[in-house]
């Protein structure tokens, strides 16, 4: 039930973050905060769905919470990475890009189908080597409220070791936007440091991100939103012919 309290308090947190008037018209915000809660909360209950592992008698410290959350850290950041480096994996992952405002309400919405994703196998790797489940799902939780609270035009630039270290709303807009310098950029969850190791870190503009959402935008709705990239990566998989090539194309860097 902790879950559902924090998501309905990120509703109310993002009606105030992003309030219609902050919209050229309120069918448009009424659409867009539609989109986010159905389908926000219909990730959430298919996460809520799912086993949870049984506690081990593993003694936790300091240095084990520590060592956990810089792996699931790490783990988080080569997810996403896999996520807008393959085709199968992005056609859930563009839902969370869609938006083409950056609020609150962009990090409330998240793909139904993110089981799909690399994001659903990360945890698993860290409880197959025997991390105590509690540390798992606490790493998994500060990294979710933290990423939902960098997504903010209002925080434009924190004092400068913050923004060494740890992803910021400043960072994380760079990741949002459509020009080709944000593209596939600043994969990291709460520490940017994984990107300025591997080579994908860009620091946003001193004229700010201008255009955010999808090269090729989805249809209106959490219907249409959820399924259009789906449709369109299927519709290029059946015009291919021979199943090595229709696997390729899956595993090939999505279209942009």
């Amino acid at each position: 039930m902790l879950a559902v309290a924090i998501f309905v308090l990120a509703v109310v947190l993002a009606l105030v973050e992003a309030p219609a008037r902050s919209y050229p018209s309120r069918a448009e915000w009424r659409n867009e905060a539609r989109t986010s809660f159905v389908l926000g909360a219909a990730a959430l209950a298919i996460d809520m769905a799912l086993p949870r592992p049984i506690a081990g008698g593993v003694e936790t410290t300091f240095l084990l919470a520590a060592l956990i959350f810089l792996a699931d850290d790490f783990l988080y950041y080569v997810s996403h990475r896999l996520a807008h480096g393959v085709a199968f994996f992005w056609a859930s992952h563009a839902v969370h890009h869609s938006p083409r405002r950056y609020n609150f309400l962009t990090g409330l919405r998240q793909p139904p189908t993110w089981i799909l994703t690399p994001a659903a196998v990360a945890p698993l790797v860290l409880l197959s080597l025997g991390a105590p489940p509690v540390l798992v799902a606490t790493s998994a939780g500060v990294r979710g409220v933290h990423h939902f609270l960098i997504h903010s035009e209002h925080v434009r630039r924190l004092p400068g070791w913050v923004e060494f270290a740890f992803n910021t709303p400043s960072h994380h807009r760079v990741h949002h936007g459509v020009s080709a310098d944000c593209i596939d950029r600043n994969f990291g969850a709460v520490l940017i440091i994984w990107d300025r190791l591997f080579g994908t870190f860009s620091a946003e503009p001193e004229d700010g991100v201008r255009r955010y959402g999808l090269v090729h935008p989805t249809g209106a709705g959490a219907w249409r939103t959820m399924i259009d990239p789906w449709r369109s990566l299927l519709r290029r998989v059946a015009a291919t012919q021979g199943t090595t090539r229709k696997l390729a194309l899956m595993l090939a860097p999505p279209r942009r």
